[in-house]
């Protein structure tokens, strides 16, 4: 086993004999140094930590500190000093030495510095590689989408990412809120805090003021031990409010003050808690319309939309569905023997027409389903249709034919007189769009809305066709 390797530089060679022979007896390798000169130019052998006596000829301990420090910032410095350099040594330590030691060397004291540095040191590298993690897992580069709405969604994220500005996140079931909220937070300034996340529809409405804000003990029956809310908890990061939609009309109140005062108080409590946090809530739900029908506060909308995130269900970005399945089956191939590599394009023409109620959700779960179902490192139409013996739940491979049918008939097609030959896609959709355009004479709001899609999508097809 190598032995990990230490510096220490001293002028003196009878204290770095003693140093040498303390710390090699505790397993580890010790280079000695007379000057920081020697140890600054052999750095690059990467020692474990460096023990840096304060007063040297030459470049001194501090100048040597100030180098080491530039050159590698994580490498953990104990100085070695004399009892009356007390004041000096404190100074080190605001330049970024880890602590420091006095002659002659206590063994004990010696090694349990050492410990607690190498300790720390090890703790700092786990959070910066855990960081790392996190940002590249719900990073920008985590996300699949090349279409055009999805583009506009990396820029708002990267508009808001810095910003303390509260965030709402409106978009379908299975559309991805949570990760564009964790993209937010984990990107901009706020990633050094916690990111905390409560689902409001999950929580019995007695217990969700307790879950947001904490309770004191006794506050009420069953509290039996006092309890820090989600907002406490979240103080200097992001506190995620999904499904914000079913909240109680009484904690939006108390939502609403939070957000003006800065300030809440525990349950059972009278004193006012400060939290910095910086307030993301998602939806699935028009909060207009309950605003509308009395059961979302006007106010508390307005706070919470300081900046709106809209999210594309998936049937209005169908280019993006084959980056989405090679990421799905990149991340589920290592569960199976062969590994499922790709889609035939049959299989691929089934997910195209399929519309998705589910959003992304749904075809991740779908393709898993059908990796399982293959009997080869392809997924072929028939993997689609006989996914656990329920294809409507799998791809809706049944209500698309019927869909597909239906849309055939539409456009002036009868479905015993097709051809035996596919038709492509785009013909298919252009047909049918035609047709939509017809029939509703050019009304694009009435035509997208007939369709089940936005406007703006119909008028960006309208443009790819040449309809108009």
């Amino acid at each position: 086993m190598e032995k990990k390797l230490l510096f220490a530089v001293d002028d003196d060679p009878n204290q770095r004999r003693i140093l040498s022979v303390l710390l090699e007896s505790r397993g580890y390798e010790v280079i000695g140094f007379e000057g920081g000169e020697k140890c600054l130019e052999r750095l690059g052998e990467n020692p474990i930590a460096v023990f840096l006596d304060l007063r040297m000829p030459g470049i001194g301990g501090m100048e040597t500190l100030r180098a080491i420090k530039k050159s590698r910032d994580d490498l953990p410095v104990i100085m070695v000093t004399s009892v009356n350099e007390a004041e000096t040594a404190v100074q080190a330590l605001k330049l970024g030495a880890f602590d420091y030691i006095v002659k002659p060397y206590d063994e004990a004291r010696l090694v349990t510095t050492l410990d607690n540095a190498l300790h720390q040191n090890a703790l700092e590298h786990r959070v910066r590689h855990l960081q790392g993690e996190l940002q590249e897992l719900h990073g920008l580069k985590g996300f699949i989408g090349r279409s055009l709405c999805m583009q506009r969604v990396f820029e708002k994220i990267n508009k808001v990412k810095d910003i303390k500005a509260s965030v709402l996140i409106q978009g379908e079931s299975g559309t991805g809120k949570e990760l564009v909220a964790r993209a937010v937070h984990y990107n901009g300034r706020f990633a050094e805090g916690c990111f905390v996340d409560i689902n409001c529809g999950a929580i019995p409405e007695n217990l969700q003021e307790s879950e947001l804000f904490g309770h004191k003990k006794g506050a009420f029956t069953g509290a039996e031990e006092s309890r820090t809310g989600k907002v406490e908890l979240a103080d200097g990061g992001t506190l995620f409010l999904d499904e914000v939609g079913e909240m109680s009309l009484r904690l939006q109140t108390k939502l609403l003050r939070f957000l003006q005062e800065k300030t809440f108080q525990r349950v059972g409590e009278n004193n006012n808690i400060t939290v910095n946090a910086r307030v993301i809530a998602a939806t699935n739900k028009d909060l207009k319309s309950a605003v509308a029908k009395g059961t979302f506060r006007e106010d508390l909308y307005y706070r919470l939309a300081v900046y709106p995130i809209e999210i594309p269900p998936l049937r209005e970005r169908k280019e993006d569905i084959p980056f989405l399945c090679a990421h799905f089956l990149k991340k589920y191939e290592g569960e199976f023997d062969p590994k499922v590599k790709t889609i035939h394009p049959q299989a691929m023409e089934l997910l195209f027409g399929y519309p998705w109620p589910g959003n992304v959700r749904q075809l991740e779960n779908t393709l898993y389903r059908a990796m399982i179902n293959s009997e080869t490192d392809c997924i072929d139409k028939d993997a689609l249709f006989d996914v656990g013996g329920n294809p409507e739940d799998a791809s809706g491979a049944n209500e698309k034919k019927a869909d597909d049918e239906h849309k055939i008939e539409r456009i002036g097609f009868d479905p015993e007189s097709v051809p035996e030959k596919i038709i492509p896609f785009d013909e298919i959709e252009k047909r049918t769009l035609a047709n939509a355009i017809k029939v509703t004479k050019g009304n694009i709001p009435q035509a997208a809305e007939q369709l089940g899609i936005s406007r703006s999508t119909l008028y960006r097809l309208v443009k790819k066709y040449g309809l108009r």
